[in-house]
């Protein structure tokens, strides 16, 4: 069994929205105030509360652990993975490359927000036997249908680097870039043995 690789690049993109409202006197101005203002205490609470639905490295621990417990029925373990309804295949795999790997993972702190408002980012340490312990970072999680989630990227990741080709379920296989296409040979090309039509004969040898 190959040795788990952990290889991801993460780019986190920055979005500041400025509402700015002008007072007036008129007293048709007056409705675009106040509705200037709701708007930008629903967008203030709105943020608040995505702030304290971020997940702890606990709750994403938690995920991990339900996805590779061997007690837990695929029912449930299809609730810790990003479109996992789609391939309960997966969680057998997991759950057996884990038992037969021996390997540990630990979200470790910050939990980072991710690449869209209902992902989160972090940092897991993996640990095999006899082996120093390794970290991947910015391994995204997805908030989706009530539970935050490992994504299914992340998911088949893990999965492809700890299998054999043959165990790789289907819904990762398709994941995988198809290979460059080979070049078509070149229109003029000759075949082999061909001689040009118009190559002159050899001249005859002067005496």
């Amino acid at each position: 069994m190959k040795t788990p690789k952990a290889a991801a690049a993460a780019a986190l993109v920055a979005c500041v929205v400025t509402l700015g409202a002008c007072s007036s006197d008129k007293n048709d101005e007056a409705p675009a105030t106040s509705t200037t203002a709701t708007t930008a205490a629903e967008a203030t609470t709105t943020t608040a509360a995505a702030m304290a639905d971020a997940p702890t490295a606990e709750e994403l621990n938690e995920v991990l652990n339900r996805a590779t417990d061997p007690a837990l029925p695929v029912e449930e373990k299809i609730m810790t993975v990003q479109d996992g309804d789609t391939a309960p295949e997966l969680f057998e795999t997991m759950t057996r490359s884990k038992e037969e790997s021996g390997a540990v993972f630990q979200v470790v702190n910050p939990v980072l927000p991710g690449y869209t408002p209902n992902s989160a980012l972090a940092t897991v340490s993996f640990t095999l036997p006899e082996r120093p312990a390794q970290t991947a970072e910015n391994v995204e999680f997805v908030y989706e249908d009530g539970a935050w989630k490992l994504s299914r990227s992340w998911a088949c990741t893990l999965i492809t680097n700890t299998v054999t080709p043959d165990q790789v379920p289907a819904m990762c296989q398709s994941e995988v870039a198809p290979a460059p296409a080979a070049p078509a040979p070149a229109a003029d090309a000759e075949a082999p043995g061909e001689v040009a039509a118009d190559t002159p004969a050899d001249a005859p040898a002067e005496n």
